[in-house]
C-alpha cells in the first residue's frame, strides 16, 4: 500500500515527539535516529507530491533537493533549513537503529563532535540533532498545504 504524502507529515510530527521522549529518558541513540526519521518523513511528504513512486535513499541532503522544499520557503527559511540539515546530517545515519549509546559515542568522537562540549557530549549532540529537526519541521509543516 502506497504511503500518502499527508501520512508522511503525520509520521514526521510523531517521530519528533518520539525523539523528545526518548531524549528525556536518556535513550540518545534512538532519539537521534527518531529526529532524523522525522526530517526524512517530512521531506518524503514533499517528494510524494511531486513523484509518488520516487524511491530515494536515506540521504537527507539528497532528499531535501528532491523535495523542492527550498522553492516554496523564504530565503531566510531556506538558509535555516540548509544549516539545520547540515548539522543534523553530520550526526544522523539511517543505521542508528542498530546503534548502542556506546557505539554512537565512539562515532561522535571519531567525527570530533565531542570537542568543546562540557559534560555528556552524546546528550548534547542528541539535543542539537533534535533542535535541528524541530527547526526543519517547524518550517516545512508551516508551508505544508493539505
Amino acid at each position: 500500500m502506497r504511503i500518502e504524502a499527508a501520512d508522511y507529515v503525520d509520521a514526521a510530527k510523531e517521530r519528533l515527539i518520539n525523539a523528545n521522549l526518548l531524549y528525556e529518558s536518556a535513550q540518545y541513540s534512538f532519539a537521534l535516529y527518531a529526529a532524523g526519521v522525522a526530517v526524512e518523513s517530512l521531506l518524503r511528504a514533499y517528494i510524494a507530491r511531486l513523484d509518488p513512486i520516487l524511491e530515494a535513499a536515506h540521504n537527507l541532503p539528497m532528499l531535501l533537493d528532491a523535495s523542492k522544499l527550498g522553492l516554496i520557503v523564504t530565503p531566510t527559511e531556506n538558509e535555516q533549513i540548509y544549516q539545520s540539515l547540515g548539522l543534523l546530517a553530520r550526526r544522523w545515519k539511517n543505521d542508528l537503529h542498530y546503534t548502542s549509546n556506546n557505539r554512537l559515542r565512539r562515532r561522535l568522537k571519531r567525527q570530533k563532535l565531542d570537542r568543546g562540549i562540557r559534560g555528556d557530549f552524546l546528550k548534547e549532540n542528541c539535543r542539537i540533532a533534535i533542535d535541528m529537526a524541530a527547526t526543519i519541521l517547524r518550517i516545512g509543516v508551516k508551508k505544508w498545504k493539505p
